[in-house]
């Protein structure tokens, strides 16, 4: 039993040292760009929250509340799609893109991130 859980312990600690290995072979540009994704899943889902609300509200507005609301949902919805076409070029950014991708990504998230604490989201 002894013997057991010391193999199993020993298994444990190689496959950590080999994960721990692998994630720190990751250059610079694949960190970077996991944490842009990272950043906008979380925009997005911001985002899905916010038009869920919209649409909540919409149910139960008056008709000068509700074209203030589906202009809101208008203008959600454009930040849904750049948040996507952003998603999708970094996923498909290469080492000699990454820099132009990165620029042009966070750009676009920064003015997405000001809409919402503008108090739009």
């Amino acid at each position: 039993m002894k013997r057991l859980t010391v193999t199993i312990l020993s298994i444990a600690l190689v496959t950590m040292g080999i994960v721990a290995c692998g994630n720190s072979s990751k250059s610079e540009w694949e960190k970077e760009k996991a944490e842009i994704q990272a950043k906008i899943d979380e925009a997005l889902a911001d985002v899905g929250n916010a038009l869920e609300e919209v649409n909540a509200d919409l149910k139960d507005a008056s008709e000068d509340v509700a074209e203030n609301l589906r202009e809101k949902k208008d203008e959600l919805l454009d930040r849904k799609s750049a948040l996507e076409r952003a998603k999708e070029d970094v996923a498909n950014a290469t080492e000699e893109t990454w820099n132009d991708t990165k620029k042009w990504v966070e750009s676009t998230f920064n003015d997405i991130e000001d809409f919402f604490k503008s108090g739009n989201g």
